[in-house]
């Protein structure tokens, strides 16, 4: 019972971590109209992350199998160490939700004739330069969905490697797979991409979208990495039995 109360805590604080990553990406393309960038994601863009996506990612984690580690770490004291303290906004907003931003505007950017929009009015632009603003919202859309997959994977665990504790969670690697269907369907499918504005992706143009969901997952191994160097060293010192953790 006591096992199973501390995984229920810990699935929820991963799930609202995971939420809360999106939130900086999804707001800095409206700040950013203000100064004459052209549009990055739409309304109807962060709604489709939020509803059709995100919140059924977050829900799965209920599923979620708990870490070799779990009963071997002291139990949270529930007056001084709140289920969401600055610790999960640092992470969410300032860390992983600044990556994904990063990535974002990354390649945003480096879409083709993207420097030249910032020159022009939305109001003024031709029919060509329209196209290519739905292509530059598409590959913002895409690195954000990708880049909200990379923080799905890698808040699935505090310490415990990815690589070692793998994706045993059957109903997240499903809402895996719908994310990048639906993501999919919304730039390649006609339909979607009138109701959303986009524009199909080159094969080149998708494969930079994945810059995101690398850079998360590569710094994410470093940080546990040096926690788990940190957790071992201090357990020698105090002539604790080390706990696999890798």
């Amino acid at each position: 019972a006591m096992g199973q109360g501390r995984l229920c805590s810990e699935n929820l604080k991963k799930s609202i971590m995971y939420t809360l990553c999106s939130k900086i990406p999804q707001v800095m393309p409206t700040f950013a109209e203000l100064v004459g960038v052209p549009t990055a994601l739409t309304v109807t863009q962060v709604l489709l992350i939020d509803i059709g996506t995100d919140i059924w990612t977050a829900i799965a984690y209920a599923f979620q199998p708990a870490e070799a580690s779990l009963m071997s770490e002291k139990p949270r004291h529930p007056l001084r160490q709140r289920m969401v303290d600055w610790t999960v906004l640092v992470y969410s907003y300032l860390y992983i939700g600044m990556i994904q931003a990063a990535a974002c505007w990354f390649v945003f950017l480096n879409m083709p004739h993207m420097l030249d929009l910032m020159r022009k009015q939305a109001s003024f632009y031709t029919a060509e330069e329209i196209r290519w603003n739905y292509a530059g919202m598409a590959a913002y859309y895409w690195t954000l969905v990708l880049g909200q997959l990379g923080a799905a994977m890698v808040t699935t665990t505090t310490r415990t490697s990815l690589f070692s504790y793998g994706l045993p969670n059957r109903w997240l690697n499903v809402c895996f797979a719908l994310e990048v269907l639906l993501a999919a369907a919304v730039i390649f499918g006609e339909p979607f991409q009138r109701l959303f504005k986009t524009e199909p992706l080159t094969a080149s143009q998708a494969l930079m979208g994945c810059t995101g969901l690398v850079a998360i997952v590569f710094v994410e191994e470093l940080r546990k990495a040096g926690l788990r160097w940190g957790d071992s060293r201090r357990d020698a010192e105090e002539g604790l039995p080390l706990v696999q953790q890798t």
